[in-house]
């Protein structure tokens, strides 16, 4: 008689089991998918280094003049930036056009390569030169304040620890 009442209780255990199994699955998941839709919301983009350069600055205690020349360097950078990329994007369009094709031409593509880095090189050049005019506004203290927090931004020590998608 036991063994009957043991046997008809072991299929209800079995699916208690099973219920309990699937239940902690389901919570699982969810919580993983909850962590990476958050991990993917609170991620923070990496500025590009114009906008920490901005960033930097403002933080600093500028006077008017030393607003008026981080102003005029923001503008520049836009400025700059935007020219590269309407530069620069009809370069990479051909390259890839040129790639697509069954026998790409590598002289072709190696020329519009050195075209883009041009373009790239003459953006470099009107940054460096926006910068160094906002630079030359600042106090000693200041230019080393700003030198000390481009080259140890906080961003980048946070960085480490956050988990980010590509």
């Amino acid at each position: 008689m036991i063994a009957v009442a043991d046997a008809a209780e072991r299929p209800r255990q079995r699916r208690l089991g099973l219920w309990i199994a699937l239940a902690l699955s389901l919570t699982l998941n969810i919580c993983l998918v909850g962590g990476v839709v958050w991990a993917m919301l609170a991620a923070e983009p990496v500025p590009a280094p114009a906008e920490r350069f901005v960033a930097i600055g403002r933080s600093l205690q500028l006077d008017p003049q030393q607003r008026a020349a981080l102003a005029a360097f923001e503008s520049t950078a836009l400025q700059a930036t935007r020219s590269l990329r309407e530069s620069n994007s009809p370069v990479m369009q051909q390259i890839w056009n040129e790639m697509a094709q069954a026998n790409p031409d590598e002289g072709k593509i190696s020329q519009l390569i050195d075209e883009a880095i041009n373009n790239r090189r003459a953006y470099q050049g009107k940054m460096t030169s926006a910068l160094l005019t906002f630079l030359a506004t600042l106090s000693p203290e200041q230019r080393t304040q700003f030198a000390q927090f481009v080259r140890h931004p906080e961003w980048e020590r946070r960085r480490s620890f956050r988990f980010s998608l590509p």
